[in-house]
């Protein structure tokens, strides 16, 4: 049997009712903060963008889109949601796949769900089913394949293939074709971090559309290659499947959460900051020199001047800098406003960021950093090898509702931000997808395309 084959098997015999209380309830908890981070992400020029092009190029049909009360067919409404779902850097992530999964997936099944009729546990094992192809087939890469090469889309789109050929009901040829397909057709970005400063953002919306589409074409017969993952030498197969399938070790069980609206190899150093700031009562005007010890690839986030908000989001330096002087990295702090603050640039070019052969070796089982602080008073220094967040150093349920709220409640209204959190976590009962998706057609943009403000 071929590793696509284990996989294929995998995804198909997953059974709803044989999940573990401890795995839905994260899985819940998973959808909860994607699709908190969408309605908010849904308000950006990003989502926007992708918003006017899927109601010109995509026909109406069953699936809702975020933000909006027409909803579209599958294809556009995954489109738009997995853009809305990315365009903030608050989704959450797997550190060993460096990326973002949910944002791949859960787009995917929620269209695909509410297209067929799925139950909430259905939808549930699909989100199970489609992170744990995604994150393996970022695990899974060869050197050649890997190095270099963060972009959640190249991996994810697979994800979101298997999620949705599940949700479909695809039998092992028609799995089979899904992820050949999505393997052929998948997106393959230029490399480095560089290129996420644009609206592509690592192409997590192109890979959940393209992996939901490679589905739909294998429901119609459209073939794509068999074992894909085995012949093209992108995976290490024995990897690829190693110990897939035990309930303990679900790839949704290991994922982390995020609180700053930054790339997450930015964290450890600004739970660094804000434990020295705060501890030794520092000011901005205290500080002159920030060095930041981390991995190889953290020290690549070097964008001293960022000029917008999505290269803000891939830069340490001006991270840190939001750190010291807000001691917050949230959506208010990471702003067209601060990128025009000349006092604010100046605090960001007082930060250099260097490897550490240590925590380098460490990744990527570590994102760590090192943060030492030379200010008037001395030198102070902290390390911080698990970021807030990680399942190391989780976040509680109360700051994970906490976090949903503040992303959902100005767009939605304080109670229907109540009921949609209440409807997804009640997802393992629930005997249709319909009360969460509905709480989801909510306008986002006047008839004249302005944001409306509420």
């Amino acid at each position: 049997m071929s590793a696509t084959d284990v996989l294929v098997s995998f995804v198909r015999q997953l059974d709803p009712s044989s999940l573990r209380e401890p795995t839905l309830h994260r899985t819940c908890w998973i959808m909860l903060d994607l699709v908190g981070v969408a309605v908010a992400g849904a308000h950006t020029e990003m989502a926007r963008a992708a918003t006017r092009f899927a109601y010109d190029q995509y026909q109406p049909g069953p699936a809702t889109v975020i933000g909006s009360g027409s909803p579209l067919c599958v294809l556009g409404a995954t489109w738009t949601n997995g853009i809305a779902a990315s365009a903030l850097d608050l989704d959450e992530g797997h550190r060993l796949a460096m990326g973002h999964p949910a944002a791949a997936v859960v787009p995917a099944c929620l269209a695909v769900a509410e297209s067929v009729g799925a139950t909430g546990p259905e939808l549930l094992a699909a989100v199970v089913a489609g992170y744990e192809v995604a994150v393996r087939s970022s695990i899974a890469r060869v050197p050649t394949y890997k190095d270099r090469q963060y972009s959640s889309g190249i991996w994810g789109v697979l994800g979101s293939a298997a999620a949705a050929g599940k949700l479909l009901g695809l039998d092992e040829e028609g799995l089979q074709s899904a992820l050949g397909n999505a393997a052929s057709h998948g997106p393959f970005p230029p490399a480095g971090p560089a290129a996420n400063y644009s609206m592509a953002k690592e192409v997590i919306g192109w890979a959940g559309m393209t992996g939901c589409a490679a589905a739909l074409l294998a429901q119609q017969g459209f073939m794509g290659p068999r074992d894909v993952m085995d012949y093209s030498g992108r995976w290490d197969t024995e990897l690829l499947v190693r110990d897939l399938g035990d309930p303990d070790s679900y790839a949704v069980l290991g994922g982390y959460f995020k609180l700053y609206a930054v790339c997450r190899w930015a964290h450890a150093p600004i739970d660094a900051i804000l434990t020295l700031v705060q501890r030794e009562d520092l000011r901005p005007d205290e500080i002159h020199r920030v060095v930041v010890e981390t991995f190889y690839e953290g020290t690549r986030l070097l964008d001293y001047a960022p000029e917008t908000v999505i290269a803000a989001q891939f830069s340490i330096p001006f991270a840190v800098a939001l750190a010291i002087r807000y001691h917050e990295v949230g959506l208010s702090e990471v702003s067209e406003a601060n990128l025009r603050d000349p006092d604010l640039l100046s605090l960001a070019r007082q930060v250099e960021v260097v490897v550490d052969p240590e925590l380098d070796r460490l990744y990527p089982e570590e994102t760590a950093a090192r943060v030492t602080l030379h200010t008037r008073r001395g030198s102070f220094r902290a390390t911080v090898h698990y970021p807030l967040g990680s399942p190391e150093n989780p976040l509680s349920e109360d700051q994970l509702e906490g976090k949903f709220r503040s992303l959902t409640a100005d767009a939605l209204g304080e109670a229907t931000s109540r009921q949609l959190q209440e409807a997804i976590l009640a997802l393992p009962r629930a005997e249709s997808v319909t009360t969460l998706t509905r709480l989801l057609r909510f306008r986002s943009v006047d008839e004249e395309g302005r944001r409306v403000r509420y």
